[in-house]
């Protein structure tokens, strides 16, 4: 059975480039576009890992990582930011890892692999 990742981005190009490369790796993936949705699939489907990018419409990753925790979701949640890193402690305690944009995506699912054991 492939695992699972469940992807959140509003960039397009940026989603279907990450979604691309996740099912080259061999995963089963799903993608959203923004937190709302992002809370939804998440309290109803199973992932072995979430990617969200911060800065979303309606809801931002670092709020939907932490309605997702409060809920009782483990899934290991991995962030995607353009923000600096003076910006970025109020919430790195949301994620499991923060990446900054543009990031090396080797490097992104060299780490997705060590998290999920493939």
């Amino acid at each position: 059975m492939s695992k699972r990742i469940l992807i959140a981005e509003d960039e397009l190009v940026t989603k279907e480039l990450l979604t691309s490369i996740a099912t080259n790796h061999g995963y089963d993936v799903r993608s959203v576009t923004d937190g709302v949705d992002l809370l939804t699939i998440a309290a109803n489907e199973k992932f072995d890992v979430i990617i969200t990018d911060l800065m979303m419409p309606d809801l931002n990753g670092a709020s939907a990582a932490e309605i997702m925790k409060m809920q009782g979701n483990t899934t290991p949640v991995i962030a995607l930011t353009a923000l600096s890193n003076s910006d970025l402690a109020a919430v790195q305690d949301k994620f499991t890892k923060i990446f900054t944009k543009p990031c090396d995506v080797r490097e992104l699912f060299d780490y997705v692999d060590s998290l999920i054991g493939k």
